[in-house]
């Protein structure tokens, strides 16, 4: 049977929205693994900064401004091949690395290629005019709404951090299929129309940086939408899909019918953005409503402005279209590294600023873009089948949910309780690789039925958008409380296997330091008729800095007020001898190393120990017996654990 025209057209069309949605889920898997390496791998080395790490990521970002030059030496098809393969045979290789230096040095690389793809490939499709820039818009929102279908489907765990010949085999299947799509694009003989367009029709696509860190941070962000709704992980991935499948529909009517008398929809779009990012703030069912109305007025936004790439597109080269994706790339890293140095250096903002000042980003462009359209643009076709697929992902969030157990408590037997403490490093081994498995195991030998941890990481994109508590709590069986600190997606933990009578947390005095700090606290039900109260904390982490940890101190010592049956655990980042843990002392508790511990007790640096900072204190009515620091470095701390008895 012989194909037809409109066949091989929509053949093609779908060849070209897989190439590149499939490349887009290399790409963000591949920034989920360099980010994260720069902080603790490259972050960890003597000597090297915030502002160090900063520049390893700005340096990387800033190939985006070579994509004309590399071209112009490669010549278009095969910047196409170096960019996409390359990018795919790294992903494949990060995959199968066994060290974190190697895996750098490919994220590196890998998402050097990216960011030089994500130019080229619009150069590519610009031959196609208005349909094939907005089939790139449609492969974009695409390529996020696959990436997050296996992130979530992982239980937001990413591929690329998880050994074994399954992962491994799901990567070169993926890897086979990218490839195969490449080459019938490289198939096509360079075409001669245009490939670029006028600096000012160009610029609206620095939009895509912005774009991209709204993305990672709120709107593919399962972890953070599980914490600000509590809602169990399964619904909150379902409801990310959703929002995905409606922003590519959405995306699909901006493609086909857009043209310039749209500005008045660009900017309900915008408002629309601007109003979501602000309703997520707020949690429960206004954050869930904010998430979808957000990313399908994002992707609304975001048609506009690649549609508008391929109506202007009048010229050869693709120098003006580098220049403002480099901007964009900048403006990428820019607000990335704005929002997380917040939390290690004192600024004059409020990182939560720079979420809105994204959304007003995007609508800026927006706008101009929408102006710069054709006034008697031609429509475009519908072609529905992305919106169909990005729904069709739909179907990982329900196996996961019909598969879906949370854990539950067990009637205790009364006393007495082992406990535990530990820093947990936000899931990062003292070499920089994210290995949950290993720290389950660390929490597991010691044999603790309630467990204090710190440094817990729900969502945070710079520690690869893990929801640390709940993978813990799946796999070692172990309902789990959350205290926030840091904002609203870091902070304290308490696993416990016994039921919780009650619970709540804290704020604690900060100073001038720039992170907050808080408490968590469990009246938990040890059977018998038997209860402990336990409070798990953190305090300010700068060694010198005792004055900002006293009144830190002093708010613990004041909310526990001499009550039984008591056990404070924690990272206090304090020596023995300092006026802070003398406050604990004063306040009657007993340090349950000093009492039975043997050694110097060192707890940190794991994998070169020099200080004592992590502590069981208790209350003086309680007795301590096996004290045990296992040693790992699945964390750069190691635990604490002790059995408590009457």
């Amino acid at each position: 049977m012989t194909s037809t025209p409109s066949t091989r057209g929509g053949i093609e069309t779908l060849s070209q929205v897989g190439l590149a949605a499939l490349t887009v889920v290399f790409g963000l898997q591949t920034l989920r693994v360099l980010l994260p390496l720069i902080v603790y791998h490259y972050g960890v080395r003597p000597g090297v900064t915030s502002i160090d790490m900063g520049a390893y990521a700005f340096g990387t970002f800033l190939v985006a401004f070579l994509a004309a030059v590399l071209r112009r030496l490669l010549k278009p098809q095969g910047l196409l091949a170096l960019s996409a393969g390359g990018l795919a045979l790294l992903r494949l290789g990060e995959q199968l690395s066994p060290s974190p230096a190697l895996d750098l040095t490919l994220a590196t690389a890998g998402t050097a290629l990216f960011v030089l793809f994500l130019p080229t490939y619009l150069g590519h499709i610009r031959s196609r005019g208005a349909a094939g820039t907005g089939g790139y818009a449609l492969a974009l929102l695409l390529g996020l709404a696959l990436d997050t279908g296996l992130h979530g489907a992982f239980g937001t765990y990413d591929l690329s951090w998880q050994p074994g010949a399954g992962t491994a085999l799901l990567v070169v299947v993926l890897v086979l299929v990218q490839l195969a799509l490449l080459a019938r694009a490289l198939r096509v003989p360079d075409s001669r129309r245009p490939s670029d367009a006028g600096f000012l029709a160009a610029l609206p696509f620095l939009a895509l940086g912005p774009f991209l860190f709204l993305q990672a941070l709120l709107f593919q962000n399962i972890a953070h939408l599980t914490v600000v709704t509590g809602w169990p992980r399964p619904a909150a991935f379902a409801w990310v899909v959703l929002a995905n499948a409606a922003a590519v529909a959405l995306a699909t009517v901006a493609v086909g019918r857009a043209r310039r008398g749209w500005w008045p929809g660009a900017l309900f779009l915008g408002a629309v953005l601007v109003l979501a990012l602000w309703m997520m703030s707020l949690g429960g069912w206004a954050g869930a409503a904010g998430l979808f109305l957000g990313q399908v007025s994002a992707a609304g936004e975001l048609a506009l402005i690649l549609a508008k790439q391929g109506a202007r597109a009048d010229r050869p080269g693709l120098w003006r279209t580098s220049v403002a994706h480099g901007l964009g790339m900048v403006l990428l890293v820019s607000l990335t590294f704005a929002y997380y140095i917040g939390y290690d250096l004192r600024v004059p903002y409020d990182n939560t600023i720079l979420l809105p000042v994204a959304g007003v980003v995007l609508l800026a462009c927006a706008l101009a873009a929408a102006a710069l359209l054709p006034g008697a643009r031609p429509a475009v076709p519908l072609d529905w089948r992305p919106a169909g697929a990005a729904l069709a992902v739909l179907l990982l969030p329900l196996f996961s949910w019909a598969a879906w157990r949370a854990p539950q408590p067990v009637v205790g037997q009364g006393w007495p309780i082992r406990v535990m403490t530990y820093n947990l490093h936000q899931g990062f081994d003292t070499e920089g690789r994210l290995g949950m498995e290993a720290l389950a195991r660390v929490i597991e030998g010691s044999g603790a039925q309630v467990v204090a941890l710190q440094e817990v990481s729900r969502g945070w994109y710079i520690n690869s958008s893990l929801d640390m508590l709940v993978w813990l709590s799946r796999r070692l069986g172990m309902p789990y409380l959350f205290g926030p600190a840091a904002d609203p997606v870091w902070g304290n933990a308490i696993l416990s296997r016994y039921p919780i009578r009650e619970h709540g947390s804290g704020s604690m005095p900060r100073g001038d330091a720039p992170m907050k700090r808080g408490y968590l606290w469990a009246r938990i039900d040890l059977g018998q008729g038997q209860e402990l109260l336990v409070i798990a904390t953190h305090l300010h982490h700068v060694e010198e800095e005792s004055q900002i940890r006293l009144p830190q101190v002093a708010t613990i010592v004041k909310f526990w007020a001499g009550r039984e049956r008591t056990v404070i655990l924690g990272d206090m980042n304090s020596w023995p001898p300092s006026p802070e843990m003398a406050l604990f002392r004063q306040a009657g508790l007993r340090d349950a190393f000093a009492e039975i511990g043997s050694g110097d007790g060192y707890t940190y640096a794991s994998n070169k120990l020099y200080e004592r900072i992590d502590y069981i204190w208790v209350s003086p009515d309680l007795k301590v017996s096996d004290l045990a620091i296992p040693q790992s470095t699945a964390s750069d701390h190691l635990g604490v654990a002790v059995t408590v008895g009457r």
